[in-house]
């Protein structure tokens, strides 16, 4: 009984780390598509990027079953439970970032075309790259059992917050008097859907972060202020 409980422990364990990597892949590859510079998405990578979307949600759906699974059968004590609850915390996170994800490549392939969205390149590229590295080192925090990476993710979010409102401010200052143009309504609306959901990826970044603390310390700082 002890080693079927280890076997789904390490099942589940192994899972999250799978789908944590198909998410860095779909990350790495909207970073790379924004920092090239031409907003521009190849319609086979964007299939193929939907693909693994749905390989994604599966995940989710394999680690719900799981998680319930070891509370039911193999009654697990205190720090094996604080470690499926994490995976499970992580899991929900993750999907979420698997759905900002493909909602920014979505309008990346509808502005492909469009020139008036370069001035906001370096911008955007530079909040990804941000949020990408948040939610890399909030997972190397769960994986590699170090506090330090959660900590970096939550003080991180704060400057994430403060890119997102100054791009806000720099499209509405770009588009002032324009908004009678279709296209520069467009633009609006595309940008500031890629920016929003990167700040929302940043926000399940610093989720997930809690939920590594959550397993190593036992504490669950969920809307604690990380001075606190």
């Amino acid at each position: 009984m002890e080693s079927k409980k280890n076997q789904a422990l390490q099942l589940i364990h192994e899972d999250v780390a799978e789908m944590s990597e198909l998410v860095l892949g779909q990350l790495r590859l909207i970073d790379n598509v924004v920092g090239s510079g031409t907003l521009w998405l190849d319609q086979n990578i964007l299939k193929d990027f939907r693909d693994i979307e749905k390989k994604i949600d599966n995940f989710e759906v394999k680690i719900d079953g799981e998680f319930i699974d070891i509370i039911c059968l193999h009654h697990p004590v205190a720090s094996e439970l604080r470690k499926i609850i994490a995976c499970y915390r992580i899991s929900i996170n993750l999907e979420r970032i698997g759905d900002m994800c493909l909602n920014i490549v979505n309008t990346l392939s509808d502005i492909r075309q469009n020139s008036d969205i370069s001035g906001f390149v370096e911008e955007i590229s530079h909040m990804q790259s941000m949020t990408n590295n948040m939610v890399e080192r909030s997972l190397l925090s769960f994986f590699h059992k170090d506090i330090e990476y959660a900590i970096w993710t939550l003080k991180n979010d704060d400057v994430i917050d403060d890119i997102n409102k100054k791009m806000l401010k720099k499209i509405i200052r770009k588009n002032k008097g324009q908004f009678r143009d279709p296209e520069a309504i467009s633009n609006f609306f595309h940008i500031k859907a890629i920016v929003s959901n990167i700040e929302r990826i940043a926000d399940h970044a610093t989720n997930i972060a809690e939920a590594s603390i959550y397993y190593l310390k036992g504490e669950d700082i969920r809307h604690i202020k990380i001075k606190e």
